[in-house]
């Protein structure tokens, strides 16, 4: 068994009303935050009245930024750190899916670092604010992991920070899904997938990683049926945040691998969402091992009660919608821009050259 480094310190209370019962919680990070969201789902599922109730019962106060979009650009992050600093906030709130919850991130450092400009994301370590998660969706695994991601569109693409951030605290509350639509569900619990097979093969798991991802995988596959009828009980919803929540813990010891990192030019190009978008592209991923890689596939699938990757793709393709139509042209642009960020190819365990980046875009999105 190879040596690793396991490190986790978000701080996670998961479970209905968990914001109510653990609000304490919240009390060291100082007495004004900024909610980051989007326009209406925080409203909607109730999320946003619950931790607003929370602050206010601590004597703290708040201030709302609730203009994060889909894939959220660098801008509308500068944009809400400005409201940040304009308020002399001391901690930052995100609530949603990986949108919020990225922005919430990357404008709490932002705000900590007010003589810089937005290129700190992408430098050294450098301080920020106290941040508190609060998903809605099960998919991203931003609650528990470093990672956050913004778009570049000076650059055409989504980009991770560099900047390494944990969550001080995260409530997961299964019960802020009921509202979610079909659709939304199965791209997030797609994500969530994709996240437990990437990090499974990543060069950087391990023993512990993988018993994570087979105990993820095992709990995904109970919530199969509901993804394939698109139609979900409260215990549906209660395991897909929480296998959602152990694949973001896997990916933040491995990272995530090649769906994620080509995923990124669908998403920017074609507005694919990214759980999706990692689904499209995950069965030529998985078919390209070989090998004890390719045992590891086979154990993968098994946890999932499946016997082939082909199998497996059926089941995408069923949970997902309609797919889209590309043309050789679109392969060729994805091609191209992704061996502009080889530092992207860095979990896959074989040497990719463009044309083998070509064949599986191609073998993915050509019908």
């Amino acid at each position: 068994m190879k040596g690793f480094r396991y490190f986790m310190p978000a701080n996670t209370y998961f479970g209905k009303r968990c914001i109510a019962e653990n609000k304490e919680a919240l009390r060291p990070f100082g007495e004004k935050a900024l909610i980051v969201t989007g326009r209406n789902s925080a409203k909607k599922n109730g999320s946003q009245a619950d931790i607003t109730a929370a602050l206010e019962q601590l004597g703290k106060t708040w201030v709302l930024f609730d203009e994060i979009e889909e894939n959220p650009s660098l801008e509308t992050v500068c944009k809400g750190a400005a409201l940040g600093k304009a308020e002399g906030v001391s901690f930052v709130i995100g609530i949603g899916g990986g949108s919020p919850m990225d922005s919430a991130k990357a404008i709490a450092c932002l705000i900590a670092n007010p003589e810089k400009d937005s290129s700190v994301l992408f430098g050294p370590p450098a301080a920020h604010l106290p941040v508190v998660e609060i998903p809605t969706t099960a998919g991203t695994g931003s609650e528990v992991t470093q990672y956050a991601v913004v778009t570049l569109h000076d650059k055409g693409t989504k980009s991770a920070i560099s900047q390494l951030i944990f969550a001080d605290v995260s409530f997961l509350d299964p019960g802020y899904m009921a509202t979610l639509s079909p659709t939304v569900t199965n791209n997030t619990a797609i994500d969530a997938l994709s996240h437990l097979l990437e990090s499974y093969m990543a060069v950087r798991s391990s023993y512990l990683s993988e018993k994570m991802v087979e105990m993820g995988l095992s709990i995904f596959r109970e919530c199969m049926p509901a993804l394939l009828k698109k139609e979900y009980t409260d215990e549906d919803r209660e395991k897909l945040m929480l296998a959602s929540a152990i694949a973001g813990a896997c990916i933040a010891q491995t990272s995530t691998s090649l769906p994620h990192g080509f995923g990124y030019f669908l998403t920017y190009d074609k507005g694919i969402p990214h759980g999706r978008a990692n689904g499209l592209l995950m069965a030529a991923y998985l078919n390209s091992f070989q090998g004890k890689e390719a045992q590891k596939v086979e154990k993968m699938l098994q946890c999932m009660g499946l016997s082939s990757v082909q199998q497996l793709n059926e089941f995408l393709q069923a949970v997902l919608d309609t797919p889209e139509s590309f043309s050789a042209e679109d392969v060729k642009n994805f091609t191209q821009k992704a061996m502009q960020y080889p530092e992207r190819f860095a979990s896959y365990p074989y040497v990719l050259t463009e044309d083998a980046v070509y064949q599986m875009y191609a073998k993915s999105l050509l019908r």
